[in-house]
Parts: structure tokens; sequence; C-alpha cells
């Protein structure tokens, strides 16, 4: 855990828009000595093609069996959340199923597409599983917030954030992660880091760890890792 740890913690698979299986997911970060990798398809969304709550039972088992398969690495159980009201329904979410995850990835938090911190407290107060922000624009989504102010707010709901490496998630061609190094150096000892590169397309990502990596050397935040 922390500075021995390799992780990737957001991937899809043909459970919700990606294009693999879990198994050949999880082989790939075999094959790349990662000691986590966590599968976090999107859920109980209409944004896209995604896992539903009755074949969850199916989901976790499979997942579940993947983890004895390959002993090697740690295979962790979570999902992706839209948090836009208008494709899924934030108050009726199963609760129970969701419990019994690893961790949890919530989307568009703090934009106009999605809820505010304070809009998902009701719901993060049930759940006793990590919880985090998924490439989530800090610089731009809590410009009002200074970067000590914007940690103990996290630190208050008790969420992690996310280094994430996917292509969109870029600003004037920079990824978020590095506009908003001013924040992730004030999470140190105070908020946990993620990385994911939110695998969909080639299984290269699963394994393409060097660059978040990188910035996590540079902010000394390899102690403030999830897992």
């Amino acid at each position: 855990m922390g500075a021995g740890s390799l992780i990737n913690l957001h991937t899809h698979t043909l459970y919700s828009d990606g294009d693999y299986t879990p198994e050949q997911i999880v082989g790939a970060a075999s094959k790349g000595h990662l000691t986590h990798i966590a599968i976090t398809d999107h859920f109980e969304t209409s944004k896209v093609r995604s896992l539903r709550a009755p074949k969850f039972p199916e989901y976790l088992d499979l997942l579940r069996d993947l983890g004895r398969r390959y002993p090697d690495v740690k295979v962790l159980a979570g999902v992706e959340i839209d948090t836009d009201p208008r494709r899924c329904d934030l108050d009726n979410l199963p609760i129970d199923l969701l419990n019994q995850l690893d961790l949890v990835l919530f989307e568009y938090v703090q934009t106009d597409r999605g809820t505010t911190v304070e809009g998902l407290e009701p719901l993060l107060s049930q759940l006793k599983v990590p919880c985090g922000l998924a490439h989530n624009d800090l610089e731009m989504n809590f410009k009002d917030l200074s970067p000590p102010e914007l940690a103990e707010h996290l630190r208050g709901h008790g969420l992690f954030v996310e280094i994430n490496t996917a292509w969109p998630y870029k600003r004037d061609g920079v990824p978020f992660y590095e506009l908003a190094r001013d924040r992730y150096a004030a999470f140190r000892g105070r908020v946990k880091i993620s990385v994911g590169t939110d695998v969909h397309h080639a299984l290269s990502e699963v394994y393409s760890l060097e660059m978040p990596y990188r910035f996590v050397r540079r902010q000394g935040l390899e102690d403030d890792l999830l897992f």
C-alpha cells in the first residue's frame, strides 16, 4: 500500500462501454506488474451502456473470482457513477449493492452537468467504501477555494481524488492534474489519491502509468495513494 504500490483504479469493460472483458483487463494488469487493478464500470446511467443492478451479482462474483485466479494482483471491484441527475437517479441507487464494492468513483461533481460535493453528501453518508472524484478539473471546478481549503473540504466529506490520464481530461492541452499541482501539493497527508487511466479501447492503457507516477513522485504523494 502507498509508496510500494502500482495501481490503476479506473477501467471499463464490456459490462459498460469498454471493449474488453474483465479478465483481459486483469491479465494486462498482471502482465504490467501492477499491484492493484480496479474494474469501475459505469453504473445505472443512461449516458452510455452501463452496468445495471440486476447484473451486479454476476459482475461482483466474476471480479472476486478473478481476484482468486490472479493472486499476483489485487483485483478491486468498483463502479463509476454519473452525477448528472438527468441520466442517473442518485436518490434511488442500491446502497446495499454499492457497499459490497471496494471503491466508488463519481464523475462530473461540481460541474454544470453534475451535483456539488454537498449535494452528494446524502449518498456519501450511506456508503461505507472509499469514494472519490473521477477526472475532475479541480482548478476550474473549485476555483473559489484555496488549495488548503479544498483539501479540508474534500477531507471533510471523506473523498479521495483521482489523477486521470485519459486524453479528454485536459484543458488547453494540459492534463487536469497538472493544472491543479498546487492543490495536489496541499493534499499531501490530508487527502487520499488514486491513479486511473480510464481504460476503454486499448489494453496498453492498463499499465501505461509512467506519467501519473512521475507526477505522484514530484508532488511527494507516494504515501497518500489509496492503495
